[in-house]
Protein backbone atom coordinates (compact mmCIF):
# COMPACT_ATOMS: atom_id res chain seq x y z
CA UNK A 1 0.00 0.00 0.00
CA UNK A 2 1.41 3.39 -1.27
CA UNK A 3 -0.20 6.80 0.76
CA UNK A 4 0.14 10.28 0.32
CA UNK A 5 -0.19 12.42 3.02
CA UNK A 6 -1.00 16.15 1.73
CA UNK A 7 -1.86 19.69 3.41
CA UNK A 8 -5.50 20.43 2.70
CA UNK A 9 -6.20 24.07 0.94
CA UNK A 10 -6.58 27.16 3.18
CA UNK A 11 -9.86 26.70 4.62
CA UNK A 12 -11.10 23.83 2.68
CA UNK A 13 -11.13 19.87 3.75
CA UNK A 14 -9.20 18.46 0.70
CA UNK A 15 -6.30 19.80 -1.40
CA UNK A 16 -7.36 20.66 -5.01
CA UNK A 17 -4.76 18.74 -6.73
CA UNK A 18 -5.56 15.45 -5.20
CA UNK A 19 -9.10 15.70 -6.16
CA UNK A 20 -10.81 13.44 -8.87
CA UNK A 21 -13.27 14.71 -11.44
CA UNK A 22 -16.33 13.04 -13.24
CA UNK A 23 -19.02 14.47 -15.20
CA UNK A 24 -22.73 13.97 -14.88
CA UNK A 25 -25.24 15.44 -17.41
CA UNK A 26 -28.65 17.26 -16.41
CA UNK A 27 -31.72 15.43 -15.42
CA UNK A 28 -29.51 11.60 -15.77
CA UNK A 29 -28.39 9.56 -12.91
CA UNK A 30 -24.93 9.99 -11.50
CA UNK A 31 -23.19 7.90 -8.99
CA UNK A 32 -19.89 9.68 -6.83
CA UNK A 33 -17.79 6.36 -5.70
CA UNK A 34 -15.63 7.07 -2.82
CA UNK A 35 -12.41 6.05 -4.56
CA UNK A 36 -9.38 3.96 -3.84
CA UNK A 37 -10.46 3.34 0.11
CA UNK A 38 -10.32 -0.46 -0.17
CA UNK A 39 -6.75 -0.48 1.66
CA UNK A 40 -8.82 1.40 4.87
CA UNK A 41 -11.25 -0.89 5.34
CA UNK A 42 -11.26 -3.73 7.94
CA UNK A 43 -12.51 -7.36 6.19
CA UNK A 44 -16.10 -8.36 6.76
CA UNK A 45 -16.75 -4.68 8.67
CA UNK A 46 -19.04 -2.22 6.76
CA UNK A 47 -17.12 1.24 6.74
CA UNK A 48 -18.92 4.23 8.31
CA UNK A 49 -18.53 6.80 5.62
CA UNK A 50 -19.56 10.70 5.83
CA UNK A 51 -20.15 12.92 2.58
CA UNK A 52 -19.77 15.94 2.42
CA UNK A 53 -20.26 18.88 -0.07
CA UNK A 54 -18.16 21.71 -0.54
CA UNK A 55 -16.66 20.45 3.36
CA UNK A 56 -19.71 21.15 4.94
CA UNK A 57 -22.13 18.02 5.99
CA UNK A 58 -25.74 18.28 4.08
CA UNK A 59 -28.96 17.57 4.43
CA UNK A 60 -29.10 15.30 1.04
CA UNK A 61 -32.59 15.46 -1.13
CA UNK A 62 -34.46 12.75 -1.00
CA UNK A 63 -33.14 11.87 -5.11
CA UNK A 64 -29.55 11.25 -3.66
CA UNK A 65 -29.38 7.99 -2.28
CA UNK A 66 -26.16 7.43 -0.07
CA UNK A 67 -25.11 3.59 -0.12
CA UNK A 68 -21.61 2.31 1.87
CA UNK A 69 -19.21 3.61 -0.45
CA UNK A 70 -21.42 5.67 -3.11
CA UNK A 71 -22.90 9.08 -3.01
CA UNK A 72 -26.46 8.01 -5.51
CA UNK A 73 -27.65 11.17 -7.52
CA UNK A 74 -31.15 9.92 -9.53
CA UNK A 75 -31.96 13.47 -11.16
CA UNK A 76 -28.60 15.26 -11.61
CA UNK A 77 -29.38 19.10 -11.25
CA UNK A 78 -27.27 22.21 -11.80
CA UNK A 79 -26.98 23.17 -8.21
CA UNK A 80 -25.04 19.62 -7.84
CA UNK A 81 -21.99 20.87 -9.41
CA UNK A 82 -19.63 21.24 -6.83
CA UNK A 83 -16.86 19.31 -4.36
CA UNK A 84 -18.07 16.15 -3.06
CA UNK A 85 -16.09 14.42 -0.05
CA UNK A 86 -16.08 11.16 1.06
CA UNK A 87 -14.43 10.28 5.15
CA UNK A 88 -13.97 7.62 7.23
CA UNK A 89 -11.35 6.61 10.18
CA UNK A 90 -8.67 4.63 10.26
CA UNK A 91 -7.28 4.11 13.30
CA UNK A 92 -6.42 7.38 14.67
CA UNK A 93 -6.44 9.14 10.58
CA UNK A 94 -9.06 10.45 8.83
CA UNK A 95 -9.10 9.09 5.39
CA UNK A 96 -10.69 12.03 3.01
CA UNK A 97 -11.45 11.78 -0.93
CA UNK A 98 -13.02 14.51 -3.00
CA UNK A 99 -14.29 14.47 -6.41
CA UNK A 100 -15.30 17.67 -8.39
CA UNK A 101 -18.35 17.04 -10.38
CA UNK A 102 -18.87 19.39 -13.28
CA UNK A 103 -22.62 18.76 -14.95
CA UNK A 104 -23.85 19.11 -18.54
CA UNK A 105 -26.65 20.05 -20.50
CA UNK A 106 -28.90 17.28 -22.23
CA UNK A 107 -27.54 16.35 -25.41
CA UNK A 108 -30.46 17.27 -28.24
CA UNK A 109 -31.48 14.74 -30.98
CA UNK A 110 -33.69 17.47 -32.32
CA UNK A 111 -32.40 19.31 -35.22
CA UNK A 112 -31.77 23.17 -34.81
CA UNK A 113 -34.91 25.00 -35.68
CA UNK A 114 -35.21 27.24 -38.72
CA UNK A 115 -35.85 30.92 -38.15
CA UNK A 116 -39.24 32.16 -39.85
CA UNK A 117 -38.98 36.28 -40.91
CA UNK A 118 -42.37 38.02 -40.41
CA UNK A 119 -44.14 38.54 -44.33
CA UNK A 120 -43.35 42.00 -44.16
CA UNK A 121 -39.78 41.47 -44.93
CA UNK A 122 -39.04 40.30 -47.80
CA UNK A 123 -35.10 39.87 -49.22
CA UNK A 124 -34.62 40.94 -52.26
CA UNK A 125 -31.21 38.94 -53.95
CA UNK A 126 -28.66 41.48 -55.29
Amino acid sequence: MSLTVSENNTGLCYNSKMRYFEKAELSKSKDILCPDIDDYIQSGKEPEITWYKECRPKQWRQSIVRKVDVLSIKDVREDDIGNYTCELQFGSFVVRRTTALSVTGKMSSSKPGVEVFPEEFSFIPH
